[in-house]
């Protein structure tokens, strides 16, 4: 074979490895939380700014406060209840991997991602970013730095939204919201299904729109981001149990 064709060759091979690597670098990249809100302002329909979260595979891992600020901005209720069934359901598969003792790895674009939406007052970027990836044995690998893991206080009783919403219509203060989440847990942690539900999905008991209605109807930020907090402890414990029931083993 004549030498320079071979070099053509070789050197054909390379760029096409090269020019996969590459596309297989952009594929893995997390899709913006900044494109999600710049969508929505545009009029795109829920359903095509699902679709791009879907095809990226990306989640974010949201604060309760977080949705409504993003309904502010202009996201629709439809994407707001994705973002947290998203987010809920890539929770359920960590906390189902911390169970079998497996995990993600260093893979940051596979977690939920952590953002900070201060910029939607000033119209600056939004952050982003992985959350922290060491493994704790308290908690599974993945979850965002702002996660309090589930205590037995938790199991003293449980707080009903509507009473965050009674007590904003009535003027209590903050403190007293956040005294009466302290050591509470929501009442509805797992939506359709119940308690022994499992699917690679499973649905939130609270969703994204319920959380942005909860602002509108004067719940504090400290408060929503709070009852969020309580919401996803109560949920990986439930998750935790429901995968040792399920003969997984544990790994507390």
């Amino acid at each position: 074979m004549d030498k320079r064709y071979s070099r053509s060759i070789r050197l054909a091979f390379a760029l096409a490895a090269l020019t996969l690597m590459s596309a297989c670098a952009t594929a893995r990249q997390s899709y913006r939380i900044d494109d999600v809100v710049a969508q929505s302002k545009r009029g795109a329909a829920p359903s095509t700014i699902i679709g791009e979260l879907k095809a990226a595979k990306t989640s974010y891992a949201l604060r309760g406060s977080d949705f409504g600020k993003l309904r502010t901005a202009g996201v629709s209720s439809e994407v707001l209840d994705y973002l947290q069934r998203s987010f809920v359901g890539d929770v359920d598969l960590l906390t189902r991997y911390w169970v079998l003792g497996e995990g993600l790895g260093k893979c940051a674009w596979c977690f939920p991602q952590e953002v900070d939406l201060s910029g939607l007052s000033t119209g600056s970027p939004l952050a982003q970013s992985p959350p922290p990836l060491q493994a704790r044995p308290s908690q599974p690998q993945g979850v965002p730095s702002w996660y309090e893991p589930w205590t037995s206080g938790y199991r003293g009783h449980t707080v009903r939204v509507a009473q965050l919403r009674e007590m904003a219509a009535q003027g209590r203060s903050e403190a007293e919201m956040l005294e009466l989440l302290r050591n509470a847990s929501p009442d509805r942690v797992v939506g359709v299904g119940g308690a022994t539900y499992v699917d690679t999905r499973p649905l939130p008991g609270l969703s994204g729109s319920e959380f942005a209605q909860l602002r509108a109807d004067g719940v504090p930020d400290a408060v929503l981001d709070a009852l969020q907090t309580r919401f996803l402890a109560a949920y990986v414990e439930n998750a935790r149990l429901r995968y040792q029931n399920y003969g997984k083993g544990s790994r507390k």
